[in-house]
């Protein structure tokens, strides 16, 4: 069994603007008098001098300064990215976009250290125990409506559920994974100085869960849970620990098996799927629900081996009595529970259900002080059990360019790269291929095209067979009008907003079915061989740290539009591929043929936006208000069917912000926004059933 070792949890979104005081003299720099100190680990003196120094009331001083303090990183990190969206959608031990804990099914996977320490956090034997608290709750600033405001710090209970999965992983000795962004102020090293953002350490094990009271500012006293970490050291020494930088073609080297006669302290590699994502705040999805799938609890006498498990004990109370007493635990006489000695004070309990919470035996109503180190005992690095399988190699794999059924738009190809060369996450931001941001090295994707006879078929997840109106929407349906080619479905819009209008396609023995069919190939040939350059680009706006890129891949033609970069991702017509002058040609003839009743000019466009949606990629809402587009928008329909979504813009609360108006598109169908009102109005969504491609145009005024 092992002690020792401890990650911190927030985020730069949700740390406090204060840091405060550590009292253990290894964990921050203290003002020292010349008496000799007991040093926790090789370069913990050296260290020390160059960690942020704090003010007496456990203010940060100034960033510049703080940097100028750390030292210069030497070592490249093994696996490290500049943005939130590179680790979460390349490193599967790590998707969480907001919070700092990422579980699933009831186990944390990945703790992201960020940000000024709590009272009592730690970074000893230079970051091979690292102490922190976890779980949120504590006192922040948040942003609302543009300004700052304080949210007061709440206990923290055992069933949170960050806290749950961390007691988890501590109960049950299942290694969680450890990453530190360029904020988290106990780090020795200037990661900003590399351009780096995030880091990953590597493998730890929790070694102590307690909990234990933090005074905030208004000198209220709320219950955190802390958690000690320590590296695993079947991992060799950490990668900060070297003084040269090694850039080898494989940067993470497999852990030897397990010597059989040692005892894992680990599930197996079925246990821990590092693909599942229950916490996994991906972008643009509705679900943030992270409900544990558990097993009822076993009884004391018959517990399960860790082999057979497959879900997590799930339960509602922390015991710190659960696991084996260590050599320094002792048992509240109150309670009944045994607590580990944690502080040099003495011994006291730590069950925060306990009435002796917090209290010194023997020492009346009195609470121990808020000044407190660390007994001696409790920072010394234990003997860890072998790491299992699952563990041995954090390193994300490479992703598959050559699939054996040359199928290339399904969900893993979505995900990003961990490049060889630097180390560095990417996402895939390029249809034709992965390619690593800092150093530009490249995998080329080789797939085949996707016939549409694949994909037309398919039912997308809807009671309906072509639309639904919300019940006070306020929408009208017109009756069907055909024309030669299909139907025309209109819906107005209530007090003049304006007309959706719904061209369906006659996709059974039409003259232009080969012409569709052919264009939806000729699209994907176009991005394969990168004349049509599909990308993910920047979102304007967004709450994430780094760049965020879209959740679809899309080009633009004609007229620039600022949503997807403006000039700079923009094809004029002179050089415009052939699929998307092919897509505008046939969009202006079939809505000019649908609604022949209109002028004739209201839909000559001059710029089309080409938009690619792999398997589970989708377009939030949103809606084509950027000034000087015209009043009316054309959508063209390739692939898989599609679900559209229109819901009010205006009202932000209450039942009349449900969707309004839901549209199944299939293959060689075009939407008509119709009017200036429906995108004031309204915001609009488009969710398909698997690979789909859409063409959008629209007349922007070049001026």
């Amino acid at each position: 069994m092992v002690l020792n070792k401890r990650a911190l949890e927030e985020t730069p979104e949700e740390c406090s603007s204060k840091a405060i005081k550590l009292h253990h003299p290894d964990a921050f720099p203290q003002k020292r008098t010349h008496s000799a100190r007991e040093n926790h680990g090789p370069n913990d003196s050296e260290f020390n001098q160059r960690i942020p120094i704090l003010q007496e009331e456990g203010v940060p001083v100034e960033d510049r300064a703080e940097s100028k303090l750390r030292r210069e990183l030497l070592v490249m990190p093994p696996i490290w990215a500049q943005s939130r969206q590179e680790v979460c959608e390349s490193f599967t031990w790590f998707r969480s976009y907001q919070g700092g804990v990422y579980f699933s099914n009831n186990l944390a996977k990945g703790y992201l250290l960020s940000g000024y320490p709590a009272k009592r956090d730690g970074f000893f034997h230079n970051g091979k125990l690292i102490v922190s608290h976890g779980g949120g709750k504590a006192e922040s600033l948040q942003q609302s409506k543009g300004q700052a405001k304080l949210k007061p710090a709440d206990d923290q209970k055992a069933d949170d559920k960050s806290v749950r999965a961390l007691l988890t992983n501590y109960k049950q000795q299942i290694p969680i994974v450890l990453l530190v962004d360029d904020k988290y102020a106990l780090f020795p090293f200037d990661l900003g100085g590399k351009n780096i953002t995030y880091a990953v350490l590597g493998v730890y094990l929790i070694t102590h869960a307690w909990a234990e009271y933090e005074t905030t500012k208004d000198r209220q006293k709320h219950v955190r849970f802390k958690f000690s970490f320590q590296w695993c050291d079947e991992q060799g020494e950490p990668w900060w620990h070297a003084t040269e930088n090694k850039l080898m073609g494989r940067r993470i080297v497999h852990i030897p098996r397990p010597i059989p006669e040692i005892a894992s302290c680990t599930q197996t590699p079925e246990t821990i799927d590092p693909s599942g994502y229950e916490s996994d705040e991906l972008m643009n999805t509705s679900s943030d629900s992270a409900t544990a799938q558990g097993t009822p609890p076993s009884s004391p006498e018959k517990t399960p081996s860790r082999s057979s498990r497959r879900t997590p004990v799930k339960k509602s109370q922390f015991l710190l009595s659960e696991r084996a007493p260590g050599l320094a635990d002792s048992r509240c006489t109150h309670c009944g529970l045994p607590s580990p000695l944690v502080f040099s004070v003495g011994w006291v309990c730590l069950n925060s259900a306990c009435s002796r919470f917090w209290h010194l035996p023997g020492n009346g109503n009195d609470l121990i002080p808020d000044e407190l180190d660390f007994h001696e005992r409790f920072l010394q690095l234990q003997t860890l059990a072998a790491l299992d399988e699952g563990f041995r190699n954090i390193e994300p794999p490479q992703p598959e360019t050559s699939p054996l059924d040359q199928i290339t738009t399904l969900q893993s190809f979505t995900r990003g790269m961990h490049c060889r060369e630097c180390g560095r996450l990417s996402c895939r931001f390029k249809w034709e291929q992965w390619e690593c941001k800092h150093c530009q090295n490249v995998l080329r994707v080789h797939g085949m095209v996707r016939p549409v006879k694949d994909l037309r078929d398919l039912q997308p997840t809807a009671k309906f067979e072509w639309y639904s109106v919300g019940k006070k929407s306020g929408i009208t349906k017109k009756p069907v009008h055909v024309f030669g080619e299909g139907n025309v479905v209109t819906f107005s819009l209530p007090d003049g907003r304006g007309q959706i209008h719904h061209i369906q396609h006659n996709s059974r023995g039409s003259r232009d079915l080969a012409r569709l069919d052919n264009l939806f190939e000729d699209y994907q040939k176009q991005a394969a061989d990168g004349s049509l350059p599909f990308q993910r680009h920047p979102l304007r706006s967004h709450k994430v740290r780094g760049e965020l890129l879209t959740n679809y891949f899309s080009q633009n033609c004609g007229e620039p539009y600022h949503y997807v970069g403006g000039t700079d991702h923009t094809l004029s017509w002179e050089v415009a591929p052939q699929a998307v002058i092919e897509a505008k040609k046939f969009i202006e003839e079939r809505t000019k043929q649908a609604l022949k009743d209109r002028n004739s000019e209201e839909f000559n466009f001059n710029e089309v936006l080409s938009a690619a949606y792999m398997e589970k990629q989708k377009m939030s809402f949103h809606t084509d208000d950027e000034k000087g587009l015209g009043p009316v928008v054309a959508g063209l329909s390739l692939g898989s069917p599609a679900l559209m979504y229109f819901r009010r813009r205006d009202i932000k609360h209450g039942p009349e912000r449900r969707i309004c108006l839901s549209i199944i598109l299939r293959h060689g169908d075009i939407l008509v926004m119709d009017g200036a009102g429906v995108q004031e109005y309204y915001e609009h969504m488009v969710e398909p059933t698997n690979f789909r491609i859409a063409a959008t145009a629209r007349l922007i005024n070049p001026s």
